[in-house]
């Protein structure tokens, strides 16, 4: 079982630019389209910029569920199954605020927290 990406897999994400992100609560699943914060070999990071019921979805159930579909790879697509930890304090989330100053975003783009999903295993499949 795949539970980390390779260099080169984080770097055919990144350039994808999206991934779809699944949650579920009480059973009823949500799933939204969002761009990582960061990639790294055995997580993925996220922030909680106006996804408040994904947000809530993670603090009542950390599974998730990351999907990233590459047309241009033949139809390649990396099944990411995860567990969440959301921080709105620490090293990580103080890099990320960071970014967020250093650039001027605006009020609407400023980091709420930040969703952390430890991948758990990963499966790829093409075409």
């Amino acid at each position: 079982m795949k539970t980390e990406l390779s260099l080169n897999e984080i770097e055919e994400i990144k350039n994808n630019e999206y991934v779809v992100l699944s949650t579920a609560n009480n059973n009823i699943p949500r799933s939204i389209i969002v761009m990582p914060s960061r990639i790294e070999t055995n997580r993925i990071i996220f922030s909680n910029i106006q996804m408040n019921k994904t947000f809530e979805n993670i603090k009542n159930n950390p599974n998730c569920f990351v999907n990233v579909y590459i047309k241009e790879k033949n139809d390649k697509q990396y099944k990411i199954n995860c567990v969440c930890d959301i921080y709105s304090n620490g090293d990580l989330f103080k890099e990320i605020k960071e970014f967020e100053e250093t650039n001027n975003l605006p009020e609407e783009l400023k980091v709420n927290q930040i969703i952390v999903a430890n991948i758990k295993n990963i499966e790829i499949s093409e075409g």
